[in-house]
């Protein structure tokens, strides 16, 4: 079962559904009374970032830090740390090499949203704005730059194409895979349909039936696009710095924007870009439907509101959208160069609103900085679309802003060529060090992302971890996953308090093979006390009478001695047993024989495994399942590779797979 993960908030409501499944364990339902979760006021260094003009708008680039006045809700602040970023704005970036003694704050890189609006556009406006967000990855992006990618349509709501990150070759796939590219402006990606419904080609066009009633139609769509953006921008507040959203766009109509017999329309419009404003994320609109392209009789372009929603919230009206290479120099011109203000001050954590003003003592300067922040506030105060964006940034962010989580070690071996049921992720949890992070009841997810950023599969569960006696469990879930290269994830959430754990591994599942042998990576074991294994799944349904896989069905003669080696492994073993699995087609008498070697990362040697023994054999459906057991060499602390080759003595087929673990 698909889920497009690009579908923000329904996912999101779909995750904090209140009937999650529960995890195959009786004894994970009994709750511990947990002592509230208290915060201590704390001093910390809040970061600012400045952006300064002159009279003409070019950026000011030489200012000092005691050219700077701050005030924080009112009062005088000392400014106590100072840095400069400055890049040569007028140079592609291709023709220039990025300053490599700048000392760039991680919390405060440039951070950018394209926002494609569907429900104000036409083929056309797509299309070149596309085209314009292409160039401006192409030309203007850097390296520590951070870029998300946002569609409003008004069939589908706000979609999240792409979360921020800094792999922009990512984004750049995201854009070109939008819908509505027009044939010989744009090459058609797979999948994309010009003629899609939500695709509103007549947007500013007068559509069937009166016109009072598509002037109502018309003004519901908009207010609820009011909506939706102020309540992402409520959620963009908690990510520190400045979030510039590049919005592609007609605008709204004026004689909307400006009816004498209703201002709900106008009013939601200001309040939106107010709270844009408030959550330091400036609004740079590129008018889709420029002056000189017609429109429909009694209707009026939407520059006014596009030229509106960018002076409220600090951005820039840009008024043509095919001036694609001066709007991107204009934009780079002004988030490209600008200053970050520190200063330290009692944080309390009472969701309370800072306003910050920034002041320059050399005549003539503009200054452009975030108006302000919100302290932090406890987790249960936090309203649904805050929790929802908070779950989302800590499943899909590389770099999560609301809080640094705990990794878990996690591995994702596939098993089968069939596509029921050809994945396990497994996840080691000690059980002490997850206690200091999850303080009570924990809601579990685990879903698996495909090279499209589509959740192909997902599991979920809650658990209370102080209700274990055990040290360590091993949480796993068993998934069905369409060949290619997917990235696993699984997320715990303390209820309560908001802190996560997360593990993430990348698998790539291969094609079906033809007649001969296939290898599947191996499940490696260690000596330790039985282990307890925890399966994540989604309730049976009523009338299935299929027994639900196990992680013992799947591995065969899991000792009850040994436990799985997820990650890394104490210095000095000498035997490494393994579970292997075997596809076999077409060979009706089999003769295997494994062989192995290491591969030390440190130093490239290959170290052989000679001496390696089949203890248990058993096959099940085509599957041959074996225990073999490897013996180590005194190994040297570090990261290893193991490389495994079963080779069929009768027909002289191989097949190899590997599994990277550390010594410790």
């Amino acid at each position: 079962m698909k889920k497009n993960i690009f579908l923000f908030f329904l996912l999101l409501a779909f995750f904090l559904h209140p009937c999650l499944h529960e995890l195959s364990s009786g004894s994970l339902q009994v709750k511990v009374d947990q002592e509230e979760l208290k915060h201590e006021v704390v001093v910390v260094l809040k970061l600012v970032q400045v952006y300064v003009t002159d009279k003409k708008g070019s950026p000011v680039t030489n200012l000092e830090k005691f050219d700077f006045t701050l005030y924080d809700s009112g009062k005088l602040q000392t400014v106590t740390d100072f840095e400069r970023h400055i890049f040569k704005p007028e140079k592609e970036l291709k023709d220039t090499q990025p300053d490599r003694t700048r000392k760039t704050s991680p919390m405060l890189n440039r951070k950018f949203f394209f926002l494609l609006d569907y429900s104000r556009n036409d083929v056309f406006g797509v299309t070149k704005s596309k085209n314009a967000a292409l160039h401006f990855i192409d030309t203007k992006l850097q390296p520590t730059d951070e870029v998300g990618v946002l569609s409003y349509s008004r069939m589908k709501g706000l979609i999240l194409h792409e979360y921020l990150t800094t792999d922009h070759q990512k984004v750049r796939k995201a854009v070109k895979k939008m819908r509505g590219t027009l044939k010989g402006e744009e090459e058609e990606s797979e999948g994309t349909d010009p003629g899609e419904s939500y695709l509103e080609s007549g947007a500013l066009v007068e559509a069937s039936g009166s016109a009072a009633e598509e002037r109502r139609f018309e003004k519901v769509r908009a207010q609820e696009f009011t909506k939706i953006i102020r309540e992402f921008a409520k959620s963009l507040r908690y990510i520190p710095g400045n979030k510039n959203i590049i919005l592609f766009s007609a605008g709204l109509s004026s004689s909307l924007m400006y009816d004498r017999y209703d201002s709900t329309l106008r009013e939601l419009f200001e309040d939106m870009s107010k709270e844009l404003a408030s959550s330091s994320t400036p609004v740079y609109t590129v008018n889709t439907y420029p002056l000189g392209r017609a429109l429909a009789k009694g209707r009026r372009g939407g520059d006014d509101s596009l030229r509106f929603l960018s002076d409220l919230s600090g951005g820039k009206y840009f008024n043509n959208v095919a001036h694609y290479e001066s709007n991107a120099r204009a934009i780079q011109n002004i988030t490209g160069n600008y200053y970050v203000l520190g200063y330290y001050i009692d944080e309390k954590w009472d969701g309370k609103y800072h306003e910050i003003k920034v002041k320059v003592q050399r005549k003539g300067c503009k200054v452009y900085a975030q108006g302000g922040f919100f302290n932090p506030k406890p987790f249960t105060e936090f309203s649904e679309v805050e929790k929802r964006f908070h779950l989302f940034d800590l499943a899909m962010s590389e770099n999560p802003q609301f809080q640094v989580p705990y990794i878990l070690p996690s591995v994702a071996l596939p098993f089968s060529e069939k596509q029921e049921s050809n994945l396990v992720m497994l996840s080691e949890i000690s059980i002490d060090k997850i206690k200091e992070v999850m303080k009570g009841e924990t809601e579990v997810l685990s879903f698996n992302l495909d090279e499209e950023n589509t959740i192909a599969n997902y599991s979920e569960g809650k658990i209370n971890f102080y209700t274990l006696p055990q040290k360590k469990i091993y949480l796993y879930s068993i998934s069905s996953l369409s060949p290619g290269k997917h990235e696993c994830r699984l997320v715990l959430r303390d209820i309560k308090t908001g802190k996560g754990a997360v593990a993430s591994s990348p698998v790539v599942i291969p094609e079906a093979s033809g007649p001969g042998i296939k290898l599947f990576p191996p499940l490696l074991l260690i000596p330790e006390k039985q282990a307890v294994y925890l399966k994540l799944s989604r309730d049976q349904k009523k009338g299935t009478e299929k027994k639900s896989l196990s992680l013992k069905d799947i591995y065969s003669f899991l000792p009850n001695n040994f436990s799985p080696l997820v990650e890394e492994v104490d210095r000095g073993i000498l035997k490494l047993p393994a579970v292997l699995r075997l596809s076999i087609v077409d060979i009706q008498e089999c003769d295997i024989e494994i062989a192995a070697h290491l591969i030390n990362h440190s130093s490239n040697k290959k170290i052989p495994l000679p001496n390696s023994s089949i203890l248990y054999s058993e096959n099940k459906e085509g599957i041959e399942v074996l225990l073999v057991e490897f013996r180590l060499p005194e190994l040297e602390p570090g990261k290893y590779t193991m490389e495994i080759i079963a080779e069929e003595m009768t027909t002289k087929t191989k097949s190899h797979t590997t599994r990277t673990f550390k010594i410790r």
